[in-house]
């Protein structure tokens, strides 16, 4: 995605997200990229919590479709294979196809590391799951393409700066937020109704425990306590997304603008 989306970029690699995020909050490199949601398997939960807990801009949203390829060492067949190397979320995304096949799986930090495991330890009953560039760069075979389980295969990513971006006139933005709520009936119905009088169209909501509080009581019970992630389709610089955001602040016990950005589809 990043050599798609930015080629003439020097790409840093990181083996966690958060690394990638740190680089960029301690200025050492400009940008991040972040998975947030793939077509198959829904949100990618961690990238939420990672967006509040740095201090980083979302600048832009690319949308990709994503070729899974099922690889191996040269010579090696689907017969062959006894374990399959991927990231978790690759695995998931291709759980029927592998369910086929009876192997067990491994997981790695990314598609990438297993394939290199595969080629520098000569593992003939081991395949991976990657893109056919892993192949390339560590001389394996791809024994199939499009091993995911549904097609087309789509993932939604999240570019992260340390400076917001600023709206541009004529061009359409998203604006993500996430904020908390007091404990009271109809809050969350409070909050989103601040959209709808606007008429501002929200594409995106998703809840997560809230770790700083993570307990609420509710009468002699203890229940969850919830902040919530809320993407809508206009720009800050627009007078009904402020007004929206200042009635929501009204009533959120926090409110913070993750970024606002224009989206992209390669």
């Amino acid at each position: 995605m990043v050599l798609n989306a930015f080629p003439n970029c020097i790409a840093a690699p990181q083996k966690r997200s958060e690394g990638a995020l740190e680089t960029v909050q301690s200025s050492l490199a400009d940008k991040a990229v972040l998975t947030i949601e793939n077509s198959s398997i829904g949100s990618f939960h961690q990238s939420y919590d990672l967006l509040l807990s740095h201090n980083l801009q979302i600048v832009q949203e690319v949308h990709m479709d994503v070729e899974l390829c099922l690889l191996a060492l040269p010579g090696v067949q689907k017969d062959d294979l006894q374990t399959i190397f991927s990231h978790p979320q690759d695995l998931a995304q291709c759980e029927h196809s592998l369910s086929n096949l009876g192997v067990s799986k491994k997981n790695v930090d990314h598609g990438a590391a297993g394939a290199e495991i595969i080629s520098k330890q000569n593992l003939r009953g081991a395949g991976v799951i990657g893109s056919a560039r892993a192949a390339e760069l560590y001389g394996l075979n791809i024994l199939e393409c499009n091993f995911q389980d549904a097609s087309p295969n789509v993932t939604r990513y999240l570019v992260l700066a340390r400076t917001a971006n600023i709206p541009k006139e004529y061009e359409q933005y998203k604006t993500s937020i996430v904020f908390g709520l007091e404990e009271g009936p109809g809050t969350l119905h409070k909050a989103l109704v601040a959209f709808w009088k606007r008429d501002l169209n929200l594409t995106k909501i998703e809840s997560r425990p809230n770790r700083g509080k993570p307990m609420r009581t509710l009468g002699t019970e203890k229940q969850f306590n919830y902040i919530f992630y809320v993407d809508f389709e206009a720009s800050v610089a627009e007078i009904p997304a402020q007004n929206a955001l200042k009635e929501l602040e009204e009533i959120a016990s926090f409110l913070r603008v993750l970024g606002c950005y224009p989206s992209t589809r390669i």
